[in-house]
């Protein structure tokens, strides 16, 4: 389809440009191309707050002179007619439009925003605010006591927001009650200090709102523009956003529908529903989902959304175990009950960092996605690992899979994971329990995890199987507290003994070497990682592990000999961790 060149005028700022876009285009393209002309390095012009009319009075086009000087500096003409969005281009300009010199095609409506100020440039006043906000921030000693919250998020800003007179009048006037009072709370007015940032990310958003449709996807970026939106912009570098990408799917997943996570703990968490169901759905959803490992953190913070209505809620501690406790609740189908939200967020925003610090490093990476080889997906959750494979790796990952784990559970192999649940149709495994991924802290810790290990491997080995890929990474400590660790990711195990080499994916730093010689390997490439787990603990656990010349360090080298004829077996090893660990604490006590 060929292009058409229109001619524009810009109601108030009286600039003429021209166009060129495809003939059969629809009016909301144009809207976006227009906005792009209008926007500045210093500020961009959204599309959706720009409203074309057709140039045409009494069946002609206007015309670039004097008078359109004077149409664009007033107020948009009853003659010409509004171009709908949705509609195409060739209902306004059919084919026999063709472009003349001096004529006038559309006619560009600005909103109350950016008309005023001139080219309304920020000059910093956003960025300002912003840093004052933070300043109001509260330290762990001053949160509010759980029944303090309800009113705190009712407070006025401490450092409020800077409008134009006119954007305020404008915005005022949108409320189907007309509330100083609300607005006192959120904005002050200042012509030469506003904060044009602000009013363009956040503010037209929420002014002007999205109107979604009837499902529950159709809601998410209108609940993004009214909550995700304003964390995302005053805790920018602090904290960040993130949605369950598989809320649809039945993977057995706890993962909430929006997540805000600050220093790796999941501080702010949506459950969302479509139009029609009950709140009380997404509202036990916050905690039933959920599982405590933010010790003595007073709360957390979620919402529940269904539809046009929203409710922010406390998530915290009872006596029969968890609870979300109301804060507010609001209609966010009118602007009012939207600018209480926006005050709400803003003051839940500054208690955030401080809900963060008080938890211990068990709430922490609760939430983690992480890439692998091959476009293997993990994504960490606080009850459960959830593997997502590409199509044509899933049904020989998912046969692996259950066969090995089929090994671990007729065994009874302990201080291992499980395969919990194979789901042919997302193609994802999902696995329990999940722990918490860090290496040992001290030698108690190491004797420990090693012990855990060895247990582990003696059923394996005694049912003829091995794991093959032993590293910290896969040996992970419990949540209970207990200094207990077990393992995980048996993807490479496999029978012994095994054809070499194989594993070439596999990396020859952490892995015994006769897996990539000619020849075969047996469980003893496990005793082997051993071993390495021994020498890539961390430096200082390494340092005290390491006796020059005593048993401590004749054990490591004996578990990796060159010769995995000489290496222990995974039972002999097991006796003599347990003996050097007794030795080791009975020469501490009498030290």
């Amino acid at each position: 389809m060929a292009k058409v060149k229109l001619r524009c005028g810009v109601y108030g700022e009286g600039s003429v440009f021209s166009v060129e876009i495809e003939r059969n285009a629809d009016v909301e393209a144009l809207q976006e191309a227009i906005a792009r002309i209008l926007s500045t390095k210093e500020q961009t012009v959204p599309s959706r707050l720009l409203t074309l009319y057709l140039a045409r009075k009494n069946g002609a086009w206007l015309t670039d002179d004097d008078s359109l000087d004077v149409i664009l500096r007033g107020d948009v003409d009853t003659q010409c007619k509004k171009m709908r969005s949705s509609l195409k281009l060739t209902g306004y300009f059919d084919e026999s439009f063709d472009t003349k010199d001096g004529e006038i095609h559309v006619l560009v409506k600005l909103s109350p925003q950016q008309q005023a100020g001139g080219t309304m440039i920020d000059h910093g006043w956003t960025a300002t605010w912003v840093k004052e906000f933070r300043k109001t921030w509260l330290p762990p000693h001053q949160l509010p006591r759980l029944g303090e919250l309800a009113g705190f998020l009712e407070n006025e800003l401490p450092e409020k927001i800077t409008l134009h007179q006119d954007i305020y009048n404008t915005w005022i006037s949108k409320m189907t009650s007309p509330s100083t009072e609300l607005m006192a709370k959120l904005f002050k007015t200042d012509d030469l200090k506003q904060c044009v940032n602000f009013v363009f990310r956040l503010g037209s958003r929420i002014v002007y709102a999205t109107d979604p449709g009837d499902t529950e996807t159709s809601f998410i970026s209108f609940w993004d523009d009214l909550i995700r939106t304003v964390l995302n912009f005053v805790l920018h570098k602090i904290g960040k956003s993130d949605r369950n990408s598989s809320r649809s799917a039945s993977t057995g997943s706890n993962r909430p529908d929006y997540l805000f996570i600050v220093d790796s703990v999941c501080v702010f968490r949506g459950e969302e529903k479509a139009p029609g169901q009950p709140i009380e759905t997404p509202r036990r959803e916050l905690f039933e989902k959920l599982i405590w490992s933010y010790g003595d953190a007073p709360y957390l913070f979620g919402y529940a959304a269904v539809g046009y209505e929203a409710r922010l809620y406390a998530i915290t501690r009872v006596h029969t175990g968890l609870d979300a406790i109301e804060l507010g609740v609001y209609d966010l189908k009118h602007l009012e009950g939207r600018f209480l939200l926006l005050l709400a967020i803003l003051n839940v925003a500054r208690l955030l960092q401080s809900v963060a610090s008080l938890c211990p490093d068990s709430a922490r990476e609760e939430y983690k996605k992480l890439c692998r080889d091959l476009g293997v997906e993990v994504l960490l959750e606080p009850s459960c690992v959830v593997k997502t494979f590409p199509k044509a790796l899933f049904q020989r990952a998912k046969d692996h899979a259950e066969a090995v784990y089929k090994v671990l559970e007729e065994h009874d192999i302990p201080n291992v994971d499980r395969l919990d649940l194979a789901d042919q149709k997302a193609m994802r495994l999902i696995f329990k329990p999940r722990g918490q991924e860090k290496n040992p802290a001290n030698l108690v810790e190491l004797f420990h995890a090693l012990a855990n290990v060895l247990q582990a491997l003696v059923k394996l080995h005694a049912a003829s199987w091995m794991h093959r890929d032993i590293r910290w990474p896969n040996v992970i400590k419990s949540r209970n507290g207990d200094n207990s660790w077990f393992l995980i990711d048996f993807m490479d195990a496999a029978q012994s003994p095994q054809v070499s080499p194989s594993g070439q994916h596999l990396s020859k730093a952490e892995h015994a070497p006769e897996i990539f010689c000619d020849g075969s390997h047996t469980t003893a490439v496990d005793v082997w990682s051993v071993g390495q787990l021994i020498r890539s603990c961390p430096p200082e656990v390494y340092r005290s592990w390491y006796d020059t010349g005593r048993e401590r360090t004749q054990f490591l080298e004996l578990l990796m000999d060159d010769d995995p004829s000489r290496r222990p077996t995974a039972v002999a090893a097991l006796d003599r961790v347990r003996q050097l660990e007794n030795e080791y604490l009975k020469r501490k006590k009498t030290v």
